[in-house]
């Protein structure tokens, strides 16, 4: 059982608005929710967020939200901080958390798929995703295990390979 946790900040130094900047009509942060909404192996997903706009968004569509306080919104935040900020709020227990950060889009579901049947038939703590320049790519599951203790990283991890790209600045675009 894994949840889908996207975390969507309002804003960004490097490309103002990155998040919400749309992509063909849409806003980027949802090309990072929707492969999730589709798989059959994510039970429930939400959108960790500090932006008015995008809690907007995802209650029009049926998505949970879950607010971002300034302490858990900063750019010097770990991602794995974050998430766990979303996962001690929810209600219930999941055996990992599986993200795709906002930044980056191009995952469909059968990566999330792939990359949660690596994490649970090898038995991993971790799974992330690289492009072929061996550049992370934005997809993540962390199990149980290391969303409730300190870890930052486990000794246990896997991977896998797509072509999608990290957007920072707004002429990264192109490489879409």
């Amino acid at each position: 059982m894994f949840v889908g946790l996207i975390a969507v900040k309002k804003d960004s130094k490097r490309f103002k608005n990155k998040n919400i900047h749309p992509v063909n009509g849409v806003p980027m942060f949802w090309y990072s929710v929707a492969p999730l909404l589709k798989s059959s192996q994510v039970d429930d997903v939400y959108v960790l967020t500090n932006s008015e706009y995008v809690v907007e968004y995802c209650k029009d569509r049926g998505v949970n939200t879950i607010w971002r306080p300034e302490n858990a919104s900063r750019s010097e935040d770990k991602m794995v901080n974050v998430l766990r900020y979303g996962y001690y709020n929810l209600e219930k227990s999941y055996d990992g958390v599986i993200t795709i950060m906002a930044n980056c889009p191009g995952h469909n579901v059968d990566q999330v798929n792939t990359a949660i049947n690596r994490m649970v038939d090898q038995k991993l703590d971790e799974v992330r995703s690289f492009n072929h320049l061996g550049e992370e790519s934005g997809l993540i599951i962390f199990s149980k295990k290391i969303m409730e203790s300190n870890q930052d990283v486990s000794y246990y991890m896997g991977c896998t390979i797509d072509e999608v790209i990290e957007i920072h600045y707004e002429s990264d675009l192109d490489k879409l």
